[in-house]
C-alpha cells in the first residue's frame, strides 16, 4: 500500500510537469506567432514632430513593445527548470510563477521567478536566481533587475552553476554601483562560445552602458548587431533604440563613423541617418539601393518618406527685402510682443544677424482678421522672411500664402490635429516638448519608474500626456498619476496617496513613503509649484527626484519666491544659466542683456527667432545652430527641435547641471548640508511663508493673480501659453520681472 502511494505521487508529480511543459510550448508558440505581427518602429527624437500625424502608430507600437518584452523573456522563461523531485512542485510561488507566464508581464515573471527561487536550494535556487535577473535584463527593465539583485543570496554560487552566465551578472552590478568602465570591460571580456542567449544579453548590456556614457555611436554599434540575433517585435524596438541613438549624434560623428564602419549593415544605417538629416530628398534613392535592409523591409523607412517633403517647400530668403516681424504690439499681449521684439533688435543690431538686411516690426494684433491684414501688408512690401504670428488661432492665415511668398518663422505650433501650412518654420517653447524632453532625461537619469502630478486644466493635461507617451514609449513606468484643482493650496490629500505616505502612530511625524518610485514629473505654474514642493518635501519626499517643464522659470533670479522649488529639474534656455559663468563666459553679454528685459526668457525667443531666419540655409541642410534658448535644428515637418541646457534650483537660484544623481537633493525642510542627516534626517515643517494662496491655473484667459516678488509688492501676472490667451492685467497694475507669461 505504501509503495502504491509513492508510485501515485510519483506519477501524479510527472503528470504536473507534462502539463506543465506543455503550457510552457504553447506559451512559446503563442509569443512566436504574435511576434510575426507587424508592429512599426517608433522613435523619439528626429521623428518626434510627427507626433500627430502618426498617432495610430504610437498605438501600435505600444503594443509592439508589450511584445518586445516578452519575446525577450523566452529563453529565460523556456529554460525555468522545474524539478520534478521537489515537494514545493505545487507550492504557491511555482503557481504564481505559472500565473505570471499566462500574464506575459516581465515584471511579474521575473519577480515569481525570484520568490520560487526561495522553495529550492543550493546551485537550483542560484540558477533560478540568476533566471529573474536575466528576464529583467532582457526586457532592458534595469531598475527591476537592481532591485532582483539586492535580493539574490546566492551570488557565491553563481559561476559554479554558469561563469559566463556569473560574469554577464556581476558586470551588471558594477554598472548599476557607477564603474562603467570596470562593468563594460566585464561585460565585453566573455569567454567563448556563447549560446544565443548569452550573446544576445551581453549586447543589451554593452548597449544600454554606451547610451550611459553618451556614446550613441557605439550604443548604435552594439544594437546593429543585436538586430540578427531577434526577430519580431523585438527587432522592430530594437531598431527603433538604434535610430534614436543615431539621431543624437551630430553630423560630425556620423560622418566619422560611416569612415570607420566595417560591417556592412551598421554602415548603412550611418548612411540613413546621414541622408535623413543631411539630404532628405535622396531617400528614396536610398531605399532603392538598400530593398532588403531592416529599415526598409520593416516599413520605418516608410514612415520617414510620409513626412519628409514638407522642409524641402520651404524657401531661401531671396532680394534684400525687409525682414518683417508680425507680432502684438498693443493690447493684452504686448508685453510678450515687446519682450520678442526687444531680443529680435538685440539679435539684429548687437549679434550681427541678418545684418545686411534691415528688420521692422509691426503691431499684428491679437486677432485672425488682424493678422490677416498685417499680413496681406507686409507680403506687399517684398520682404526677404516674415517673422509671426505668435499666436496659435492666427497660424491658418498662413495657409494661403502666395506661391512666391518668402520663408515664414511661425512663433507658434498648429493646433492639434492641424499641420504646418507648405513652407512655413514653426519654432516654440512649448511645453509639450519640455514634457517629452524631461522624459528623456528621466529616462537617460535612470529614472525608470515615475509619478506624475499635474494641474487639472487643458494646459495641465497637454503636459501630462506628453510626458506619460514620451516617458512609456522609451521603456518607463507610470506607476500612479494625479490632477489638482489649480485653484487650490493644500495639496496634502492628494499627495498622501500619490506617495503613499506612512507614519508611526507614536512621536514625532517622520514620514516614509513608497519605494518603488525613482521620480516625479510635476506640470503646473511657478506659483502653484511653490506651493507643491514644500508639501512634497514635508510628506518625505525630499529626495525623490523630481521634474518639471521650463514655464516655471522666467528668467529672472528670485531667490526669496523660488527657494520654495529647490531641488526641482527643470529644461532651460542656456542664456539664462550665463549668470554662472562669471564675467568672462561667452554666453555673459547675452545675458545681462536678456536680464534688462520684462521677460527674459521671451527676450531670448525673440533673438533665436532672427538667428533662425538668418540661418535657414544651414538649417535647411540639418546643421544645428547654437542659439540663446538651445541648440536648434530642422525637422523634416518643418518644425525647429530645441535641445535644452538642464538646471536645478538650489537656494532659490537655478543652476546648471547635468543629470539629477549628484548627491542630495536640494530639500525646502531638510537641511543636508553637513550632510549628518544621512542616517535618519528630522523632517521640519515647512516655513509658514513658503506656501502662499494660489493664484489660478494660469493657463486660461481669465485674470491671472499675483505672486511675491523681491521688492514685497504685488503685481497682476499676464499669462501666455501656446496662444490659448493672456490674462489681461488690471488697467493699474503693470506686469513686473517675476510675473513672467509663459510661452508656448
Amino acid at each position: 500500500m505504501g509503495t502504491t502511494g509513492v508510485r501515485r505521487g510519483s506519477v501524479h508529480r510527472h503528470h504536473h510537469d507534462l502539463l506543465l511543459k506543455i503550457n510552457l510550448i504553447i506559451i512559446l508558440c503563442h509569443f512566436h506567432h504574435e511576434s510575426h505581427s507587424f508592429a512599426m518602429p517608433a522613435t523619439t527624437r528626429d521623428l518626434s514632430a510627427f507626433r500627430r500625424q502618426v498617432a495610430s502608430f504610437r498605438h501600435i507600437t505600444k503594443a509592439g513593445f508589450a511584445l518586445l518584452l516578452m519575446l525577450g523573456l523566452l529563453s529565460g522563461c523556456a529554460q525555468n527548470p522545474y524539478n520534478s523531485n521537489t515537494s514545493q512542485a505545487q507550492s504557491g510561488p511555482q503557481a504564481a510563477l505559472n500565473q505570471a507566464l499566462a500574464s506575459q508581464d516581465p515584471k511579474r515573471i521575473a519577480t515569481a521567478q525570484m520568490n520560487y527561487a526561495a522553495t529550492l536550494k543550493g546551485t537550483a535556487q542560484a540558477d533560478m536566481q540568476m533566471r529573474a535577473l536575466e528576464t529583467a535584463i532582457d526586457a532592458e527593465d534595469f531598475a527591476l533587475a537592481n532591485t532582483l539583485y539586492a535580493q539574490a543570496h546566492t551570488q557565491a554560487l553563481w559561476p559554479a552553476v554558469s561563469a559566463r552566465r556569473a560574469q554577464l551578472l556581476t558586470g551588471f552590478e558594477q554598472w548599476q554601483q557607477g564603474g562603467l568602465s570596470n562593468a563594460y570591460d566585464t561585460v565585453n571580456n566573455l569567454p567563448i562560445p556563447l549560446t544565443p542567449d548569452e550573446a544576445k544579453r551581453r549586447l543589451i548590456l554593452l548597449a544600454a552602458i554606451d547610451e550611459a556614457e553618451k556614446r550613441p555611436i557605439d550604443a548604435a554599434r552594439q544594437r546593429s548587431a543585436l538586430n540578427d540575433l531577434l526577430t519580431g517585435a523585438a527587432a522592430d524596438q530594437n531598431r527603433a533604440t538604434l535610430w534614436n541613438d543615431l539621431s543624437s549624434a551630430d553630423i560630425n560623428q556620423l560622418s566619422d563613423a560611416a569612415k570607420q564602419a566595417t560591417n556592412a549593415h551598421f554602415a548603412d544605417w550611418i548612411g540613413l541617418a546621414l541622408a535623413y538629416r543631411t539630404r532628405p530628398g535622396e531617400l528614396n534613392t536610398w531605399i532603392n539601393n538598400h530593398p532588403d535592409h531592416p529599415a526598409v523591409t520593416s516599413g520605418f523607412t516608410a514612415l520617414l518618406l510620409s513626412r519628409s517633403d514638407t522642409a524641402t517647400n520651404i524657401p531661401l530668403p531671396t532680394g534684400q527685402g525687409p525682414v518683417i516681424v508680425l507680432v502684438p504690439l498693443s493690447g493684452d499681449y504686448q508685453p510678450v510682443g515687446q519682450a520678442i521684439s526687444d531680443g529680435i533688435n538685440f539679435a539684429h543690431d548687437r549679434l550681427g544677424m541678418a545684418g545686411d538686411r534691415s528688420v521692422q516690426i509691426q503691431d499684428s494684433g491679437s486677432t485672425l482678421a488682424s493678422f490677416t491684414q498685417a499680413l496681406t501688408a507686409a507680403l506687399a512690401t517684398n520682404p526677404s522672411v516674415i517673422i509671426g504670428p505668435l499666436l496659435k488661432e492666427q497660424i491658418p492665415a498662413l495657409a494661403n500664402l502666395p506661391a512666391n511668398a518668402p520663408p515664414v518663422i511661425a512663433l507658434n505650433t498648429p493646433t492639434d490635429g492641424t499641420s504646418l501650412p507648405a513652407g512655413v518654420v514653426s519654432y516654440s517653447l512649448s511645453p509639450d516638448a519640455d514634457a517629452r524632453a524631461a522624459a528623456d532625461q528621466m529616462i537617460r537619469d535612470q529614472k525608470m519608474t515615475a509619478l506624475v502630478y499635474c494641474a487639472d486644466n487643458s494646459l495641465g493635461h497637454r503636459i501630462s500626456d506628453a510626458f506619460t507617451r514620451e516617458y512609456t514609449l522609451l521603456g518607463g513606468q507610470i506607476l500612479d498619476n494625479a490632477f489638482f484643482e489649480p485653484s487650490a493650496t493644500d495639496f496634502s490629500s492628494q499627495l498622501r496617496r500619490l506617495l503613499e505616505v506612512t507614519s508611526s502612530r507614536n512621536g514625532p511625524f517622520q514620514p516614509k513613503i513608497r519605494r518603488d518610485a525613482q521620480g516625479i514629473f510635476l506640470g503646473a505654474t511657478s506659483q502653484q509649484m511653490r506651493m507643491i514642493v514644500p508639501q512634497l518635501d514635508y510628506f518625505g519626499a525630499d529626495q525623490l527626484p523630481r521634474y518639471s517643464v521650463g514655464m516655471v522659470y522666467n528668467g529672472t533670479p528670485n531667490p526669496l519666491a523660488n527657494q520654495d522649488m529647490d531641488g526641482l529639474v527643470i529644461p532651460v534656455e542656456p542664456v539664462l544659466l550665463a549668470a554662472n559663468e562669471g564675467p568672462n563666459g561667452t554666453m555673459r553679454p547675452n545675458y545681462e542683456r536678456a536680464s534688462l528685459s520684462q521677460l527674459p526668457r521671451l527676450f531670448a525667443f525673440g533673438a533665436d527667432a532672427l538667428m533662425i531666419a538668418a540661418n535657414l540655409q544651414p538649417l535647411l541642410a540639418h546643421q544645428a545652430i547654437n542659439g540663446l534658448t538651445g541648440q536648434l535644428s530642422l525637422s523634416l515637418t518643418g518644425e525647429i527641435e530645441r535641445k535644452p541646457a538642464w538646471g536645478q534650483f538650489q537656494q532659490g537660484l537655478l543652476q546648471p547641471m547635468d543629470g539629477t544623481d549628484s548627491g542630495y537633493i536640494p530639500s525646502t525642510v531638510v537641511d543636508y548640508s553637513s550632510k549628518q542627516a544621512e542616517g535618519n534626517p528630522t523632517v521640519a515643517l515647512p516655513p509658514e511663508d513658503s506656501i502662499t494662496p494660489d493664484s489660478g491655473d494660469g493657463t486660461a484667459t481669465q485674470p491671472a493673480g499675483s505672486e511675491p516678488t523681491d521688492s514685497g509688492t504685488t503685481k497682476a501676472v499676464p499669462t501666455f501659453t501656446d496662444g490659448g490667451g493672456m490674462a489681461p492685467p488690471p488697467a493699474s497694475v503693470a506686469p513686473t520681472n517675476d510675473t513672467a507669461p509663459m510661452a508656448n
